[in-house]
């Protein structure tokens, strides 16, 4: 898992650092962070469902070993300087495509290894990795590698995501089976199954009123992000080197909620947790926005971001795992995949939309998306605490036609 995050993160890095070489158009960079999001509202869906139909290590193994072969060819393009911008933008979302894929199958795993008390811990730790591998290790060595030469990350980030798929392969076979993995489980049809998750997802109150508050927030937060490494640069006048130092500080964020997560639940309760984390992101990203352009401004901004990365880390970790708990084995897959779909619906909009915004003023988007995600967060603070209360209970619904039956508890069998 983690082998192939840090390819992803190494990548999503590198990528837009070259692209600020190419071309000074902020909206050309902008495009390049909806083309990592636009494979979700295009193919999520579908992803979810191949995650439930197939084995999900033999599917793992084998689209992290075409993700490799991807970054091998594009290495090659832009060490010959033969790679546009718009080409950047054409890759990123080829192995966006295909993280759909892997992060379905990843997420439908996690159950099948760790019992539901072990949840919120597991998911803190998994999504802490992954700000670690985005925030501490890839942007530090994106920019390093990229100072020895234009198609190293690129390279680097190829044998990482082989290696994950050597490691997906190795994992028990047990682990990747499901009902729908075998012949009679896949009577009904792919295209028949593709409904399946909103089905469940519609009609069980709790997910549902965490999915359309995940939805806003996530929409909230892009908009403020779009344009991040060029408000760094160029705003706050972070070099180019330092920019992976910056972001290293946000990932120290993650990595204390994973540390504290589940003693701070244990103590105040999952509901308000949830409640508290939205809360604190948007007026972080506002403090962050209105930083001044100076040492003690970037140290303030950089700060705040860690805040963020907590709050956004903390309400990932325990979304997965009310998922993971409600919803049954065989549906995980599609329930997942609708999940992100929906989530990110309008991210690849607001991520140029943010761009066009920066183009106006580089603090822009963070104070416009920031304060939005206040207002919706305060409103939206009750809710979310019934939801996650409720949601400890038995789904409020049958599974869907083709879906398991019987309790929700996956320990013992396979966000």
């Amino acid at each position: 898992m983690m082998a192939g995050y840090l390819a992803d993160a190494l990548l999503w890095t590198a990528a837009p650092l070259l692209a600020v070489r190419l071309t000074q158009d902020p909206f050309a960079v902008s495009a390049i962070s909806a083309a990592s999001y636009l494979p979700w509202l295009l193919c999520g869906v579908a992803a979810g469902v191949a995650a439930d139909r197939f084995d999900r290590r033999r599917l793992l193994g084998a689209t992290n070993l075409l993700r490799a072969a991807v970054l091998l060819g594009a290495a090659v393009l832009v060490a010959a300087d033969r790679m546009p911008v718009w080409g950047l933008v054409a890759l990123i979302f080829v192995v966006g495509v295909l993280e759909t894929v892997v992060e379905e199958g990843d997420q439908a795993l996690l159950p099948r290894v760790v019992d539901v008390a072990g949840r919120d811990a597991a998911n803190s730790r998994v999504a802490a990795g992954t700000q670690v591998a985005q925030g501490l290790v890839a942007p530090s060595a994106a920019t390093a590698l990229l100072v020895l030469a234009a198609g190293v990350p690129f390279v680097v980030s190829g044998v990482a995501f082989a290696v994950a798929a050597v490691l997906a392969l190795l994992l028990p076979r047990a682990t990747g089976r499901t009902e729908l993995s075998s012949s009679r489980g896949r009577e009904a049809g792919f295209f028949r199954q593709l409904d399946d998750g909103a089905r469940f997802l519609w009609r069980d109150r709790p997910l549902r009123t965490l999915l359309l508050v995940t939805t806003g927030s996530a929409t909230c937060l892009t908009l403020a992000q779009a344009a991040l490494v060029v408000f760094l640069v160029r705003t706050l006048r972070v070099p180019d080197a330092m920019v992976g130092l910056f972001l290293a500080v946000g990932a120290l964020g993650s990595v204390a909620a994973s540390l504290l997560l589940a003693r701070v639940v244990r103590r105040v309760g999952r509901p308000w947790v949830m409640a508290g984390s939205a809360v604190l992101c948007g007026p972080l990203l506002v403090v962050a926005g209105l930083a001044p352009a100076s040492v003690a401004g970037v140290v303030v901004a950089a700060v705040a971001f860690a805040g963020m990365t907590l709050g956004v880390t903390v309400w990932n970790s325990l979304s997965a795992s009310v998922r993971q708990s409600r919803v049954p084995d065989d549906l995980l897959g599609r329930v997942s995949g609708t999940w992100r779909t929906v989530c990110w619906v309008l991210v690849p909009l607001v991520t140029l939309l943010g761009g066009i915004l920066s183009r106006v003023d580089l603090r822009l988007p963070l104070v416009l998306g920031g304060g939005l995600a206040t207002v919706l967060a305060v409103l939206t603070a009750r809710p979310v605490a019934r939801a996650v209360s409720a949601a400890a209970g038995e789904p409020e619904m049958a599974p869907v036609d083709g879906a398991a039956s019987g309790e929700p508890e996956l320990v013992g069998a396979a966000r």
